[in-house]
C-alpha cells in the first residue's frame, strides 16, 4: 500500500518561509504536480496539512476517481491577518470559501473512497505548555476516515500539531474511533523522530506507542529517523501504521519541480502483516528498554 503525505503552506506562514514558492505561475502547476505525483507512484491513500479548501476542488477535478475529505478549522492567515486562502487561490477557482467559513485545514485523498462510521474531524486543544510565555496557539485538529486501503480496511488519519498539542492527545483520538481496525497515521507532527513525546507513537521497540513508521527499518535494522521533510533539513512530517498490522517497506522525500512548499512530499510503503490478535502490539511489542519505562513513570 502506497502513501503520501504533504504539508502544502497554502497559505503562506507568518516567518515568510514559503510566500515565494506561491506565485500565479507556480500555483497553476500546483494541482497537476501534486496529481501527477499521485497517480505516478499509485498512491492509496494522499494526506495534506496547512492546506486551503479552493485547493480541494482543484485537486478533485485532477484526480478523479479519489474521494478527497475535508476538515477546516481556521481561516487561512491566522487571527487578525488576512484570509489567504481566499485571495491566493481565487485567481484559479471561485470556491474559495465553504459554507462554515473555515478556508484552512487538512485533507485525505482516498483512492477507493471512504466506507464505514462518518469521518472524524475533532479540534484539537492544547495539552502542553507553549515553549514561549505568551506565544499564540494556532487552531490545530484531527482527521480520520475509513477506507479499503489495498486488500484491507483501515482507518486513514492526517493531523497537524504544534508544541501546544502532544502526540499522546492523537493517539488517544485516534484508538478511540479505530477501535480494533488497522490505522495509518499522517501528517506533520512537529517533531523531530527522536523526541521523547513521539514514544508514544513509536512501537517497534523504539518506544511504547503501537505505530511503525514507513521509513524506520532500513536494512532490517529499526530506527528513529527518515530523510529531512523540510527546506530548513528536518524530519518533521510522517507516515506511521498499526504495528500489528503493516510493516515499513520504505520511503522517500520527493521534491516538486518548481518548489511549491517550504516542506518536502513524503511517500512510502507499507506491506501488510498476516491478521494477528489484536492488542498483541506486532513482533516488536515489549522490546522497549524498561528502564525508559521506569523513568517515564517517575516523571509522572
Amino acid at each position: 500500500m502506497n502513501v503520501l503525505t504533504y504539508n502544502v503552506c497554502a497559505a503562506g506562514n507568518s516567518a515568510g518561509t514559503c510566500v515565494r514558492d506561491l506565485t500565479p505561475e507556480r500555483r497553476k502547476t500546483w494541482a497537476g504536480q501534486v496529481s501527477a505525483l499521485i497517480r505516478s507512484r499509485n498512491v492509496d491513500v494522499a494526506s495534506f496539512t496547512e492546506m486551503c479548501y479552493a485547493q480541494v476542488g482543484l485537486l478533485k477535478r485532477a484526480l478523479p476517481g479519489y474521494r478527497l475529505v475535508w476538515y477546516g478549522y481556521a481561516k487561512g492567515g491566522g487571527p487578525g491577518r488576512e484570509d489567504r486562502c481566499r485571495t491566493l487561490w481565487s485567481d484559479l477557482t471561485p470556491d474559495t470559501v465553504p459554507p462554515d467559513g473555515k478556508t484552512f485545514g487538512i485533507a485525505l485523498a482516498l483512492k477507493n473512497g471512504i466506507e464505514g462510521p462518518p469521518p472524524l474531524r475533532r479540534l484539537l486543544r492544547a495539552d502542553h505548555a507553549p515553549s514561549t510565555p505568551g506565544e499564540t496557539i494556532h487552531p490545530r485538529g484531527l482527521l480520520c476516515a475509513t477506507g479499503r486501503v489495498g486488500p484491507r480496511r483501515s482507518v486513514c488519519c492526517v493531523t497537524h500539531i504544534s508544541d501546544t498539542e502532544t502526540p499522546r492527545q492523537i493517539v488517544d483520538l485516534v484508538s478511540a474511533y479505530a477501535g480494533d481496525a488497522p490505522v495509518i497515521l499522517t501528517g506533520d507532527f512537529n517533531r523531530e523522530p527522536g523526541h521523547n513525546q513521539l514514544t508514544d507513537v513509536y512501537g517497534m521497540g523504539l518506544g511504547q506507542g503501537g505505530y511503525t513508521e514507513v521509513d524506520a527499518e532500513p536494512c532490517g535494522v529499526a530506527r528513529r529517523g527518515g530523510e529531512h521533510t523540510t527546506r530548513g533539513g528536518r524530519k518533521i512530517d510522517y507516515i506511521f501504521a498499526s504495528e500489528a498490522d503493516y510493516r515499513p517497506g520504505g520511503a522517500e522525500v520527493v521534491r516538486t519541480d518548481p518548489e511549491l512548499s517550504d516542506h518536502l512530499a513524503l511517500t512510502g510503503t507499507l506491506i501488510g502483516t498476516e491478521p494477528r490478535p489484536r492488542r498483541d502490539g506486532g513482533p516488536w511489542r515489549g522490546s522497549y528498554p524498561a528502564s525508559e519505562r521506569r523513568r517515564r513513570g517517575r516523571r509522572r
